[in-house]
């Protein structure tokens, strides 16, 4: 692929950068951890950073919108991609649903209501409060609550050519303003359909490293003045504390889209590094790395703490913590991805819609040539 010119279906710097963001949230999940850390890790400047790298969630949802274009224009009807869609977010989720409903019982830890394990299958939109079995997979709902809008649509677009696109654009806005975390997602549509290579925007976006930090300190920056970006809707909110935030906002949007030009486009020192043989291959597995890596965790550091480690370990605890995790959890991303993102989706693909051509998901490209 040629830098500057982004493709919607395969693009190396993207796929690398599915990879950075999961492990922007496995070091989030670290430092979050409660453990005991250094006293310098304590410092304020030290945990805002941290904490900024959850926002790498909202970076994934860049590349979720970018997606959706490709997975459009390589499924030939609107049945066909909700089914490619489905196929994608479910087996992973449900598995390791299963898997952490299984040691709760045996455990004898939390669990919600049988209504709300059940919606827990479904990943429901955001504004369907459930309590999450999968700490992660709070994100899937708003991943699929916008493969549906695009697969509505898609359906709207023959049927009522005058209006589809104001019908989408009006519900788009109001669901990213109620949930803002969402608010890449329009810009990875945006990119995928190659705005971003027009000036000014590309001019804008010749240094995605440096945006992309710039990203991390301004959503921080709302998240904080919101007393949590998760809920600095207007429906949360009250109006008149709710409106001078979306300025801040938008411009945190901004800068964010730019990075993600920029990546998209190859450009800047960060690109290079996302091309990397160990960032393709943990965008290849980031998915899988992404809904397992919880589950890894929860168990080392109730191992640690019945074993009274982080009071051995003192100050080490959190790197304790974060190397003896990481191992497992990309052994089990991998196998996650081989036999449940590969095999299995690509098995429901060929069963699906007669339409459907069965194509494996785009995580699996780097590992087959790309060829998409």
């Amino acid at each position: 692929m040629r830098r500057g010119s982004p493709s919607p279906s395969f693009n190396p710097y993207v796929h690398g950068a599915r990879g950075l963001f999961a492990a922007m949230v496995f070091v989030f999940h670290i430092a979050n951890s409660g453990l005991p850390t250094f006293a310098w890790a304590r410092a304020k400047a030290v945990t805002d950073s941290l904490a900024s790298l959850q926002f790498g969630v909202e970076l994934f949802f860049g590349i979720s919108g970018f997606v959706i274009v490709g997975a459009i224009r390589r499924t030939p009807s609107a049945r066909a991609f909700l089914w490619d869609r489905a196929t994608r977010i479910y087996p992973v989720l449900w598995v390791s649903l299963a898997a952490i409903s299984i040691a709760a019982l045996a455990l004898g830890r939390w669990r919600p209501p049988p209504g709300q394990w059940l919606l827990n299958f479904v990943a429901p939109p955001p504004f369907i409060h459930i309590g999450q079995i999968n700490p992660a997979a709070w994100s899937l709902g708003y991943e699929l609550t916008f493969y549906a809008l695009a697969g509505a649509a898609w359906w709207l677009r023959p049927r009522l050519p005058g209006v589809w696109l104001i019908l989408a654009g009006v519900a788009g806005a109001a669901l990213i303003a109620c949930f803002p975390r969402a608010i890449l997602i329009p810009a990875g549509v945006l990119i995928a359909m190659g705005i971003g290579t027009r000036a000014p925007w590309h001019r804008l976006s010749a240094a995605p490293g440096l945006l992309l930090l710039g990203f991390l300190a301004l959503w921080r920056g709302v998240d904080m003045a919101s007393g949590g970006v998760q809920t600095a809707g207007p429906q949360v909110l009250p109006l008149a504390g709710w409106l001078p935030l979306v300025p801040a906002m938008l411009v945190a949007g901004l800068v964010g889209a730019l990075a993600l030009n920029g990546i998209a486009g190859g450009r800047g020192l960060l690109s290079r590094l996302l091309a990397t043989a160990p960032l393709q291959w943990l965008g290849s597995v980031s998915y899988s790395f992404y809904l397992w890596h919880p589950v890894v965790m929860a168990t080392v550091k109730a191992v640690m703490e019945r074993t009274g480690a982080p009071g051995a370990l003192g100050a080490w605890s959190q790197v304790a913590f974060g190397a003896i995790s990481l191992p497992p959890a990309l052994i089990a991303a991998h196998l996650s991805q081989q036999w449940l993102e590969l095999a299995l989706t690509r098995w429901l693909r060929r069963r699906g819609p007669r339409e459907d051509r069965g194509l494996p998901p785009v995580t699996a490209q780097a590992d087959e040539g790309a060829r998409l």
